[in-house]
């Protein structure tokens, strides 16, 4: 896990460093997009876009974590809701510094810049927490590979939806794949040592959990009120 987080965190700053090279890649994809657009299939990408939406997913990541909350699985709800509410405003503060542009020719409208792509990065920190805690709860090799086939699928649909819609350029999907990888198991590497060291089942940890709670839901809230400004 943690050879997988530098490797996918130097891959994204190489990304980011070189993503100049990318330009004609870049632009062939984006001008070869609209030869195999349709109304039905955009009507089906646009679904896409809204369902893993940075927003949506955040939002799905409240309600699931509150329900944590109230059946007393603290430390899985305060994962989902830290790891989302911090992708969404690290990314939001990437592509800030970044600057990239969008293309011009998008079929679906889509606010601020394009690098990385915001989408990509949160469906695999979204869908990674949520398919680390089912490999946990089921450990057969069967039920493993059916959660990390179907993750592999709906990471591949979301990062393909971004380029058919033209909101993206194939470098800013590279990248938030790479940003959610690195992400995803920093956030999983945090937890597990804390959950090998019996923090998270000492007395002290019940007694902040609600503390940390109110500061994770806080920061969501603020994600999601400042994506719909």
């Amino acid at each position: 896990m943690f050879i997988a987080c530098l490797v996918a965190l130097l891959g994204f700053l190489l990304v980011t460093f070189f993503i100049a090279n990318f330009y004609s890649f870049d632009v062939g994809t984006n001008l070869w997009v609209p030869s195999i657009q349709s109304n039905s299939l955009t009507f089906f990408a646009q679904g896409v876009a809204l369902i893993f939406d940075a927003i949506s997913l955040v939002i799905i990541s409240l309600v699931i974590s509150c329900v944590f909350f109230f059946k007393n699985y603290k430390a899985p709800g305060l994962l989902l809701l830290g790891a989302m509410g911090g992708d969404a405003l690290i990314v939001s503060a990437l592509k800030t510094l970044e600057h990239v542009a969008r293309p011009a020719n998008t079929i679906f409208f889509d606010a601020g810049f394009s690098y990385p792509s915001g989408h990509s990065a949160g469906c695999i920190v979204f869908g990674g927490v949520l398919a680390y805690f089912a490999w946990r709860h089921w450990q057969s090799t069967r039920s493993r590979a059916l959660i990390g086939g179907g993750m592999g699928v709906v990471v591949s649909v979301v990062g393909f939806d971004r380029l058919y819609l033209n909101v993206h350029w194939v470098s800013d999907v590279f990248g938030g794949w790479l940003f959610g990888a690195f992400w995803l198991s920093f956030v999983i590497l945090v937890f597990r040592q804390l959950k090998l060291a019996g923090k998270l089942e000492s007395e002290r940890f019940g007694l902040v959990a609600n503390l940390l709670y109110l500061i994770a839901f806080v920061v969501a809230v603020f994600v999601v009120l400042y994506g719909l400004i």
